[in-house]
């Protein structure tokens, strides 16, 4: 499994305790150590009179530095793989402060362990942009004009050609099925369109017709926003 989504598999299907306050706290201590993986690092943190171990995404950090962090999700007896070793407590920091520069976060950790482009980061600047053509009503559109023409198809089932690029099993009882077609712009994140499904007959490569639910702004917690996602879908090979 890619590890990406086994780290979001873990984390999702793993106890863990999240902050209550919508106003997340930032706390702040000194790194005693750091030990990286692909994507982020563990931090060894001094926070007042308790050691701590904090996850961030790649930053330029170093021994001795002051963070600040949130804690608003907290991982119970959570093995690393790819560590080879076991922590009793981490904290997967999802805004992180680097020294003399409180006023900015480095990358979110969610990033990294997203499923798509379409999270946060999406949530907060996505741009109000006309449709480039009118909407009409098709058998099948492209994802381009799904994502152009989102407001229009919203609640209604649509279906689309195209191959998929990944599936990511059983997460949140679902799995992801992410198809591409050609279409659209990865630099606007509308060339990758998200569908779920209770169990993926097929296989990345293989290309399928593609129909379900168009959903907007769906909220699926722990920071993953979607501005577009089909739901309850179904999947026919081509």
């Amino acid at each position: 499994m890619h590890i990406k989504s086994f780290l979001l598999f873990l984390i999702l299907l793993t106890n863990y305790t999240l902050a209550n306050d919508k106003k997340q706290k930032i706390y702040y201590g000194k790194i005693l150590s750091i030990e990286s993986t692909m994507g982020y690092q563990y931090l060894k943190i001094q926070e007042e009179n308790k050691e701590l171990w904090v996850a961030i995404a790649n930053a330029p950090v170093k021994v001795g530095d002051k963070i600040g962090y949130d804690k608003q999700t907290i991982m119970k007896d959570f093995k690393s793989k790819s560590l080879k070793r076991s922590f009793k407590e981490v904290i997967f920091a999802s805004e992180v402060y680097l020294p003399k520069k409180d006023a900015t976060p480095v990358k979110d950790l969610q990033d990294v362990l997203g499923l798509n482009k379409t999270n946060n980061q999406a949530k907060l600047k996505e741009e109000i942009s006309k449709p480039t053509k009118p909407f009409e009503k098709k058998a099948f559109y492209t994802i381009e004009e799904i994502y152009m023409w989102k407001d229009f198809l919203k609640d209604q089932n649509i279906s689309v050609k195209g191959k998929i690029s990944k599936v990511s099993k059983q997460i949140m009882k679902l799995d992801w099925v992410h198809i591409q077609d050609g279409t659209g712009d990865a630099s606007k994140n509308n060339e990758d369109l998200v569908f779920t499904i209770k169990e993926m007959p097929f296989k990345a490569g293989e290309s399928v017709i593609a129909t379900g639910k168009l959903i907007r702004d769906k909220d699926f917690g722990y920071g993953y926003f979607y501005k577009v996602i089909i739901q309850e879908s179904s999947f026919k090979k081509q």
